[in-house]
């Protein structure tokens, strides 16, 4: 009795998977891929701030449509959107060796203005370049800092969406 048990539900389940079978649908699906351009950036003009006097606390913000606004191009897929900013979150600026808090000013909160949105995005154009690319950003001076000449570098980036 148990073998015929063993086969009939053997059977049972074969006959369930070769219906199942029978059942399947296909469908056959395209594949497509774009490769892009690689990108190219050119640093145009660097960011500059307004002079200001030592010995006091300000914040002195250049706007990414101020003429001291850090400007660049760049070269990549025609009518391709990308996302522009700025690596860093903040960064320091120094004068002399740098070697403490009075010779370090922090460059933050970096804005984008020109081909670029508030938030960064601009598309290139029909030939593929983006000419316009504008960053501002705040300095913020401490009474404590010491007159003198400060420089400090970030890095910008552009990604394509």
């Amino acid at each position: 009795m148990r073998k015929i048990s063993t086969f009939i539900m053997a059977a049972s389940i074969a006959s369930a998977l070769s219906f199942s079978a029978l059942a399947a649908e296909e469908e056959r699906f395209n594949a497509t891929l774009t490769l892009l351009a690689p990108m190219s950036i050119v640093e145009v003009k660097g960011l500059g701030f307004e002079a200001a006097l030592a010995n006091q606390n300000v914040s002195i913000v250049t706007a990414a449509t101020d003429t001291k606004a850090a400007t660049f191009t760049a070269r990549g897929t025609a009518l391709w959107e990308v996302q522009g900013s700025v690596v860093e979150s903040s960064i320091d600026m120094t004068t002399g060796d740098g070697s403490d808090a009075t010779k370090t000013i922090t460059v933050s909160s970096f804005t984008y203005a020109g081909d670029m949105d508030a938030s960064g995005v601009a598309t290139f154009n029909g030939s593929g370049e983006l000419s316009n690319l504008r960053v501002g950003a705040t300095a913020e001076i401490n009474s404590n800092d010491i007159a003198g000449d400060y420089s400090g570098e970030a890095t910008f980036r552009l990604t394509y969406l």
